[in-house]
């Protein structure tokens, strides 16, 4: 977890990281009719309004990610095209691009303040190999950089990580509506140590959470806006070569209870092994 400036309330998670072993089976069913059922549920989550060669390509994405996170779907391509499988989505979502000291701005113009530009932690050695997150965690120094924050990691060898946090709101949070930011994170590094975050950042101004992703240098947030004061689930896992998902489910500030997803293309240094890899909360 990683703040910039001020959080007044702890917030508390519980990990679970595991190596993802992911198995496709459906009884006796023979793999056409399996991947003619998968087609099925995948498309039933497509808006009809997408089409073509957008359609093949988010549907080949989703068809990567666990069934719970398929609904609400976005996808960032190495070059940084957005797709998704919500027209909504597609229209809202923006590419942020670092320009200077921590802060991102799209090319429409609007700026955003990043978690912080971290040292190169993924050089710290593994603690124990049978343990799996170091029992030293790794307090970093309340001072300098963007702000306090506290981060647990594991040691090398997963690529997958869920937790439960619990968000907080006013008044537990305070800050500068325009230099404040607290996020919570999941993410990690790769075997090459190219590292990516991936959870929520808070809105000081309108008092509610919002999923976001950091990788390459480039911020990539979602519009969907979760309500302070619950307990959010959070997934973050490895979904092809080089690309990363995160998943966050919820209630939104609409009063739905809902899943939003991130897939970032273009990672570098993970796979679905696991191996020299580590994640981090």
């Amino acid at each position: 977890m990683k703040i910039r400036k001020s959080l007044t309330s702890l917030l508390s998670l519980a990990l679970l990281l595991t190596p993802l072993n992911l198995v496709f089976a459906d009884g006796n069913m023979d793999t056409i009719t399996m991947n003619n059922e998968l087609k099925k549920r995948i498309e039933v989550n497509i808006d009809s309004s997408i089409t073509g060669n957008e359609r093949e390509v988010i549907a080949d994405v989703m068809a990567r990610l666990d069934e719970e996170d398929r609904g609400n779907v976005i996808y960032v391509a190495e070059d940084g095209a957005i797709y998704s499988n919500k027209t909504e989505l597609k229209e809202t979502t923006e590419v942020y691009d670092l320009v200077e000291n921590n802060i991102y701005q799209s090319a429409s113009g609007k700026e955003l303040i990043g978690p912080g530009i971290s040292t190169n932690d993924f050089s710290a050695s593994a603690v124990k190999d049978d343990t799996q997150i170091s029992p030293t965690a790794e307090v970093p120094n309340p001072s300098g950089g963007s702000g306090p924050y506290r981060r647990v990691f594991s040691n090398n060898g997963y690529n997958w990580l869920s937790t439960y946090v619990t968000i907080p709101g006013a008044p537990y949070v305070k800050g500068n509506v325009s230099t404040d930011v607290p996020y919570v994170y999941l993410g990690g590094w790769g075997s090459n140590g190219n590292g990516i975050d991936a959870g929520l950042q808070y809105s000081t101004a309108f008092d509610n959470w919002s999923p976001t992703t950091l990788a390459n240098g480039a911020m990539v947030p979602s519009n969907t806006r979760y309500r302070s004061g619950q307990d959010i689930y959070m997934k973050f896992y490895v979904t092809n070569p080089n690309e990363c998902t995160l998943a966050v489910s919820g209630i939104t500030t609409t009063g739905e209870q809902l899943t939003t997803t991130i897939v970032r293309s273009g990672v570098s240094g993970w796979d679905k092994s696991g191996t020299g890899m580590r994640v981090k909360s």
